[in-house]
């Protein structure tokens, strides 16, 4: 007897980060939905059997979507919508162009009746015009027939590279298996696996400088991190310098180790800057958070520990989790807005599998 597959939509795709933790964990993502025509070509190059609707959401349909595949409903819904313009005084308005996509989440609930749901946002949501935004997230789920979890994840905690603080909401409709957070498997605590560092992620990639790439691993993987991420990748793919022009380049040579902008002669250093820019990565912690701005050395730190350069496209890809063999579509530019949104794929994983053993479950 063939093992049912579970099945997800994800909303507000991105790059495929979570896609990649869902389907690890075992659901299958049949549809995907991702409004910019970059982010949601790079979904459909890795993911060919997710039907990848490159649409603004509000023009979708998931009930038709769904009866298309030949399906009524999924085992899970997860997306993250941005959720600016509530009101900090307690009224809402549905037509507001800043907010709906909010609103448009939770039609996606509606209309495709997950068992489960994820919802993902900032660190702060639950803060978010003075807590407004969760309540009446909390109060329409609740509406919908589902119980809600929230709280506030850090990607190092699960293995991955990187300090990336998340909220996290897990929902379940009321009578099915309630949900837990995943249990942290990473830290400085004797019982768990130390954190994965900076070099632990990157340190088998080629030295390359300003406007060089690589296509050649400069070695066999050192760690477990880099030969899982690596997998039966033969070619290093978009481990590529940016270029940079002579002042800049001397600002590069000149940041010490573990230095920033603050160890720059006077000359070099910029009128106005946070101590935290031209500033190199230590190479035995995790990284900092990764933002679109990983390939620029002004932006907060993220400058090679050792190389005058600031992080490769591979090297941010590394960070948040993508295996090597993932192909990203568009400019570099591009590239690099779509591994900085990404959530963390083995974020998602650890989420998606606590949720995969409650539908195992069957309650």
């Amino acid at each position: 007897m063939t093992k049912r597959r579970f099945t997800a939509v994800e909303l507000f795709a991105g790059a495929g980060g979570l896609s990649i933790g869902l389907e690890k964990a075992g659901i299958d993502v049949v549809i995907a939905n991702e409004i910019m025509p970059d982010f949601a070509a790079t979904l459909k190059a890795n993911h060919p059997n997710t039907n990848v609707i490159n649409e603004d959401i509000h023009k979708i349909n998931f009930k038709e979507e769904l009866k298309k595949l030949g399906l009524k409903s999924v085992d899970v819904l997860s997306g993250g919508p941005p959720c600016q313009g509530f009101s900090t005084i307690g009224s809402k308005n549905r037509q507001d162009p800043r907010n709906s996509l909010f609103y448009e989440y939770l039609r996606a609930v509606s209309e495709t009746q997950p068992k489960y749901t994820i919802f993902e946002n900032v660190s702060g949501f639950k803060r978010m015009y003075g807590g407004f935004a969760y309540e009446t997230l909390v109060k329409e789920m609740a509406s919908l027939g589902y119980e809600t979890k929230c709280k506030i994840l850090n990607a190092a905690d699960y293995g991955a590279p990187q300090i990336r603080f998340r909220t996290i909401v897990l929902g379940w409709k009321k009578g099915l298996k309630p949900l837990d957070f995943p249990k942290v498997t990473h830290g400085d605590k004797d019982d768990l696996k130390p954190y994965v560092t900076l070099m632990d992620a990157i340190g088998d990639l080629p030295h390359i400088e300003a406007g060089q790439s690589s296509s050649v691993y400069a070695k066999p993987p050192q760690t477990a991190y880099q030969k899982k991420i690596r997998g039966k990748q033969k070619t290093l793919l978009e481990h590529n310098a940016s270029n940079y022009g002579e002042k800049m380049q001397e600002i590069l040579h000149l940041i010490p180790e573990g230095g920033s902008v603050k160890d720059l002669p006077e000359r070099l250093r910029p009128k106005s800057s946070f101590c935290n820019t031209y500033a190199r990565l230590l190479p035995n912690e995790p990284s900092p958070t990764i933002t679109r701005n990983f390939g620029t050395p002004s932006s907060s730190r993220c400058v090679h520990p050792f190389q005058p350069r600031a992080l490769s496209t591979r090297e941010g890809a590394r960070l948040q989790g993508f295996p090597d063999s993932y192909k990203f579509v568009g400019g570099k530019q591009s590239k690099n807005l779509q591994i900085g949104n990404a959530v963390p794929p083995i974020l998602g994983e650890a989420i998606a599998t606590v949720i995969k053993k409650a539908l195992d479950s069957g309650k």
